[in-house]
């Protein structure tokens, strides 16, 4: 043990601690050992078990926001669309429906929960507040099972985990309910805006509302997903472009070159559903369902949930704790640590430029102080200057009189010019 010890604090066998293991070694087999099988053990267990999806419909009323999720699943989830009174409408309700959905074996627990009445009062302050108040709720449930020790399995997921998010085409930006329903959902889900209707517009035109729409995103600062998760999202690239995503939803059929496709029909014409030049509803699908529906979990747990989680146990701003047994304390500690540095750069940066200015300041005070006893030098010796050829004046009228006084010419006037003198002096 005492060598041990030693060899430790020598640096050759370093203690990792208590919460990790030692670096280990590779080696090379010499035989097969059926590692290759892992992968598929991993995929037979994970398909066995049901995969979870809770979205968030929030829009205006006379989007088509229940007809689009009805062709988003291929499936009737509502058949009768029960019609509002807008006027009738007094606050906005939250109506949750649970699904489950059958692929080739893979079951898939959807939860579809609308938001009918959002937008359709005149007094619209306290539209936010039941959803904001439901998506904590689902919050706060699934951290008290987390506390709960009667909890050995997975927990019920009930988070949200995108909020689809219709905007009406207008063509001419947002409004000031969707800025503020955006920014306050975008703190605490994920959030895919959607442009409703895209049949209304023009190809030009949604591509010159997605401009407009992308400009105020970034002006107000709103996150939206994936845009602004891109270290939680693989494969997301070419889906990014098409963001926001301008759909069409249907539930009549039309035959479209010998074969029935979703659609709409116009006089003018058909709009296809699942045609790419037509809307971007084969876009949103797969960035849904085949692409990032993982991702939006993850990013729901990693991101929103520990964000709310945090404030709940930090209400009075306490700063979080960093322990040696979390995964991400190497990363933290080294970001803390680059943190740090540049404070302590800032600072001293500072503390130099705040020394230079006052060395300057105290050069400037020294200079003048120089100046002004340079300037009274000048003044003190014109003046003694002055002194000394007055007194040469003097000296030489007083040598001049005693030169009088001594050839006897004028006795008397000695003394009065030397009573002057001395009076002067």
């Amino acid at each position: 043990m005492p060598l041990e010890y030693a060899h430790q604090h020598n640096g050759q066998f370093q203690d990792p601690g208590p919460w990790r293991h030692p670096a280990s070694r590779p080696l090379e087999l010499s035989a097969p050992l059926g590692l290759e099988t892992l992968p598929g053990q991993r995929f037979a267990k994970v398909k066995r078990a049901a995969f979870g999806l809770n979205l968030m419909v929030v829009g205006e009323s006379g989007l088509g926001k229940t007809t689009f999720m009805n062709t988003l699943f291929n499936t009737d989830l509502k058949v009768e669309i029960q019609f509002k009174k807008i006027h009738s409408t007094q606050t906005v309700e939250i109506q949750p429906s649970y699904y489950e959905l059958v692929e080739d074996g893979v079951l898939l627990n959807l939860c579809v929960v609308d938001t009918p009445g959002f937008g359709d009062e005149l007094n619209r302050e306290r539209n936010l507040t039941p959803i904001i108040d439901y998506i904590d709720q689902q919050y706060d449930e699934y951290m008290a099972a987390e506390r709960h020790p009667g909890f050995r399995k997975a927990i019920p997921d009930t988070r949200i985990h995108a909020v689809l998010y219709f905007l009406a085409p207008t063509g001419h930006g947002l409004k000031e309910l969707d800025v503020k329903a955006l920014k306050t959902l975008s703190e605490k889900v994920n959030v895919i805006p959607i442009i409703a209707k895209a049949d209304m517009m023009t190809a030009e035109e949604k591509v010159a509302f997605k401009s407009l729409l992308l400009r105020d995103l970034e002006a107000h600062e709103i996150k939206t997903f994936p845009t602004s998760y891109p270290e939680e999202v693989d494969g997301a690239e070419e889906l990014i472009k098409h963001i926001p995503f301008s759909v069409i939803g249907s539930d009549s059929f039309a035959v479209v070159g010998g074969r029935q496709v979703r659609a709409r029909s116009y006089r003018w014409g058909v709009v296809e559903v699942e045609n790419t030049e037509h809307s971007d509803f084969v876009y949103l699908r797969e960035l849904l369902l085949a692409t990032c529906l993982h991702d939006l979990v993850e990013s729901t747990h990693g991101i929103h949930y520990h964000g709310h989680r945090a404030k709940v146990l930090r209400p009075h701003g306490r700063p979080a704790s960093i322990l040696e047994c979390d995964d991400s304390y190497e990363s933290q500690i080294e970001g803390s640590r680059v943190q740090a540095r540049q404070e302590m750069d800032r600072k001293e940066d500072s503390i130099r430029q705040s020394f230079v200015e006052k060395v300057k300041e105290k050069e400037a005070s020294l200079r003048q102080r120089e100046e002004q006893l340079a300037h009274r030098k000048a003044q003190l010796n014109a003046e003694l200057e002055q002194m000394k050829a007055a007194i040469a004046a003097q000296e030489q009228e007083l040598e001049e009189m005693l030169t009088e006084t001594n050839n006897g010419s004028r006795p008397n006037t000695v003394s009065k010019n030397s009573s002057k003198l001395f009076k002067a002096k």
